[in-house]
């Protein structure tokens, strides 16, 4: 289960149907697929991953449901891919308590109106109910994607295929050799600069 967790089968017993917050009424397969081509070691997917943030968003507009459905069936597959997502989610926006908040409000069923007074008493800053919707929609499940994304990456690179990993000349942590975290630099051994991409972008910033 660990080694597929990323990937749902299509042993599940039934679909997710999209409500509530969803609009379109299509049915959506519960299988995937995951592939990485070894020449650019860029990603492809089908299907049902959580590495595609429509599936995450899908999955996030209907927690209440499948949660609900799955609770205590430990023989449901529906349960495991709920505390997978779970411990997904609590990784993706750790540093982000904003995001967090957004997403509780949201499952309980809070109001974008409610959501946007509730976040200017705790953090104190306001959002329009646009920018709400849009975190809600679009950046909270890209930002699950990515780690989902990031654990695939380490996964296969650990267990399925032998990667390189190095250390980042700036900040010290070491990270997988690949183009997702060091940019291409043909001059070097390993092709990739010495420093990893989130330092280069912070240093671009900074300027």
């Amino acid at each position: 289960m660990r080694k597929d967790q990323y990937i749902i089968k299509n042993a599940y017993r039934k679909p997710i149907v999209p409500i509530k917050l969803i609009h379109s009424k299509h049915i959506v397969k519960l299988d995937g697929t995951i592939s990485i081509d070894k020449n650019t070691g860029e990603i492809s997917y089908s299907g049902f991953t959580f590495l595609n943030p429509k599936v995450c968003e899908q999955v996030l507009c209907n927690y209440s449901r499948l949660k609900e459905d799955s609770w205590g069936n430990f023989e449901n597959d529906t349960w495991y891919m709920i505390n997978d997502f779970e411990n997904l989610v609590d990784k993706a926006l750790k540093k982000y308590p904003l995001y967090m908040r957004i997403v509780e409000y949201k499952i309980d069923g809070m109001p974008n109106n409610d959501i946007q007074m509730a976040l200017q008493q705790e953090f104190g800053i306001k959002h329009s109910i646009e920018y709400i919707s849009s975190l809600w929609r679009n950046k909270i499940p890209k930002l699950i994607a990515e780690t989902a994304e990031d654990d695939w990456l380490t996964y296969h690179y650990t267990f399925e295929e032998k990667g390189t990993f190095k250390r980042c000349s700036r900040c010290g942590k070491i990270k997988l050799a690949h183009n997702k975290y060091f940019s291409k630099n043909k001059t070097s051994k390993d092709n990739f600069y010495s420093i990893c991409k989130q330092c280069r972008n912070a240093k671009s910033k900074k300027n």
